[in-house]
């Protein structure tokens, strides 16, 4: 397979933000007397949205009104962890980035976040002019792991053949939306390891985006 299109997932895959958002929620769950928010129960929210997260989180505690307020507190303890510039891009990607550039191949964004704080994240590991199509929660009606937002970010960036696209992601929940929307998925895990879901259901599982780069070259070839 020739890859004619690259669609990137966001946390864990371009940026390593996942432990951020983690100790974010962590620290807010403590405050607010939340119990048992551990990394084993933020693990099944991975590449979610944040709609899901609120909808089964009040499932969970039973409070609406204290899961919106434990959102918003967590939004407020992330953004001093950015500001002090401990958020970084993933191992790799400033050289697939310059190698799809250089190849011509297109490459667009596919995030559960909301646009304006992948706009903001972008901006502060200094890639936001990387990405010709951004496509976030505020584009579609459903998340992850529903297919929505690939399908939307592969329409928008020309639909080339879906055995041409080539989707990277982190979590069990985007391996789940790339393959509802028929387009091919390599996983770069990042807190969460591959499991035997992952490895049967993508085209591989690597270590990096140097190796997907290096994938993406030999299918080219």
């Amino acid at each position: 397979m020739s890859v004619e299109l690259v669609i990137f997932d966001m946390d864990g895959v371009v940026i390593d933000s996942e432990k951020v958002y983690f100790e974010a929620n962590r620290l807010a769950a403590e405050e607010l007397g939340i119990d048992g928010f551990t990394m084993d129960y933020y693990r099944q929210f991975v590449g979610a949205g944040t709609e899901n997260m609120i909808n089964k989180m009040t499932e969970d505690y039973g409070d609406r009104m204290l899961i919106e307020k434990f959102i918003k507190l967590s939004m407020d303890k992330i953004y001093p962890v950015v500001e002090a510039g401990k958020l970084a891009l993933r191992p790799g990607f400033t050289e697939l980035s310059a190698y799809l550039q250089e190849k011509g191949i297109p490459f667009t964004l596919a995030s559960s976040n909301y646009k304006k704080d992948i706009l903001y994240y972008l901006d502060k590991v200094g890639v936001k002019d990387d990405f010709k199509h951004i496509i976030s929660a505020d584009d579609v009606k459903k998340a992850k792991p529903a297919p929505d937002i690939f399908n939307a970010a592969w329409k928008i960036s020309g639909s080339p053949e879906k055995e041409e696209t080539l989707i990277i992601e982190d979590s069990h929940n985007g391996i789940l939306a790339a393959n509802n929307a028929g387009i091919p998925v390599i996983m770069v895990p990042d807190i969460i390891p591959a499991g035997s879901f992952e490895r049967e259901n993508t085209v591989a599982v690597l270590d990096d985006l140097v190796c997907v780069k290096n994938y993406i070259e030999m299918a080219n070839k």
